[in-house]
């Protein structure tokens, strides 16, 4: 039971993380955490434990555990890692593929190509199940990779990555047609094209944190429009 407990408060703290709902270096409070998710001040210190293994969460010395900052410098470098190894993935599925492989690229394809993207109760608020069918379509494309090794590292990646993505897109001014890339990038690895998915993948990938870069988003070591430390 201690374990389940743990396991769940991990999963949901991780959730919340990834949605933003707690701000870039605010701490994290156990006693208070403990008290809102119902579950023992041990469960909380464990789950974060495992959170700072996953980049969400710093252990800060005298301050306990803060939620990891953001940075345009780390995104980039994130991003330029995290391209890496996702084509590698993706080159090698499209090598050693099979038919369930292709299978499951179209039916994730057609889950998200399916489902809206803004919540249609709340306009300005991403759709959960959007976000939740963009995760699988994406591992879809690299799903038959077989290095252990490297899909670890993407996994690693893809979070830090996911959690940029969530917080930052709603400060985001560019448009873009998120459903063209995607078809554009299945109907390549499919016809098992290589370097043309190779390309769109990585282009995918740079668009989004260009987006992000421009937008309004707080990153730490860029100033606001309306910062008056801001140099002229």
């Amino acid at each position: 039971m201690i374990t389940s407990k743990t396991s769940l408060t991990y999963q949901t703290l991780k959730r919340e993380l990834l949605n933003g709902v707690y701000a870039p270096g605010a701490k994290m409070r156990i006693d208070q955490l403990s008290e809102s998710l119902g579950v023992s001040p041990g469960a909380v210190r464990e789950s974060l434990s495992r959170l700072t293994s996953d980049g969400l969460v710093v252990a800060a010395d005298q301050r306990g555990f803060v939620v990891a900052p953001i940075s345009a410098a780390d995104l980039i470098d994130l991003t330029e890692v995290r391209i890496s190894i996702e084509v590698k993935c993706l080159q090698r599925s499209i090598q050693i593929g099979d038919l369930s492989w292709e299978s499951g690229i179209a039916a994730a394809w057609h889950q998200l190509a399916h489902t809206p993207a803004i919540d249609p109760k709340s306009p300005n608020v991403m759709n959960a199940d959007w976000t939740d069918a963009h995760t699988v379509f994406h591992d879809s494309l690299i799903a038959a990779s077989d290095s252990v090794w490297w899909l670890k590292l993407r996994e690693q990646l893809y979070i830090q990555a996911e959690r940029y993505r969530r917080l930052l897109l709603p400060h985001s001014k560019v448009s873009r047609d998120v459903d063209a890339e995607h078809a554009a990038l299945v109907k390549a690895t499919l016809a098992r094209d290589a370097d043309t998915a190779s390309e769109l993948l990585r282009a995918h990938l740079q668009h989004t944190v260009d987006v992000l870069i421009a937008s309004d988003a707080p990153f730490s070591d860029m100033p606001r429009a309306n910062d008056p430390k801001k140099k002229s």
